[in-house]
């Protein structure tokens, strides 16, 4: 059975072929979006379709979703977590996104908010990591708003464009979660 997570404005879920459209309008093809990730942005319908197949083919071995909004289904985002290699219940973010349209409205911390839940309550993990580039002082402020501590900073390398950044690392312990958001999980 394949499961997905629900918040009050938010569902977190695999995606599906079908998505392709109004992941490509809405996050893929937009430049803005991805001068702070670590994707390329796409041109056109066709690369999103291929980029899309390798999603799902990730999302089905991994703690990655899309994040579409409750009231309409509309594809808005992405996000996820995964393992982090030699650390014992240790999980780093593998991607987080809201389509430009939809930030400054809180979604974002709602999304953190239930990645949190899925690291702590669903995987049995007591550290989350987070990053972020140095530069991206919004998503700075949105994992210290739920409480994630800074722990330093690295010097990256970008592949699909050899950028060089600094990447500013956090990190919240399971001690020091406050959940503020409700976050269900559900049995499709």
């Amino acid at each position: 059975m394949m499961g997905f997570f629900v918040t009050e404005r938010l569902v977190l879920r695999k995606a599906s072929v079908s998505d392709c459209g109004e992941i490509y309008k809405n996050v893929w093809s937009d430049g803005s979006l991805a001068k702070y990730m670590l994707w390329q942005p796409l041109d056109s319908l066709g690369e999103a379709e291929e980029r899309l197949k390798k999603v799902i083919e990730f999302q089905a071995l991994n703690d990655a979703y899309f994040v579409c909004l409750r009231e309409s289904g509309e594809v808005i985002g992405f996000a996820g977590v995964s393992p982090i290699a030699g650390e014992d219940a240790a999980f780093g973010d593998c991607g987080i996104c809201i389509a430009s349209a939809f930030q400054g409205r809180g979604l974002g911390k709602e999304l953190l908010s239930a990645l949190a839940f899925i690291v702590f309550d669903r995987l049995g993990g007591v550290k989350f990591h987070y990053s972020c580039f140095k530069e991206n002082l919004a998503s700075a402020a949105l994992c210290e708003s739920l409480g994630f501590s800074f722990v330093g900073r690295v010097r990256k390398v970008r592949r699909w464009d050899n950028l060089e950044y600094d990447s500013n690392e956090y990190e919240l312990l399971k001690c020091d979660w406050k959940n503020d958001f409700a976050v269900e999980y559900r049995e499709v």
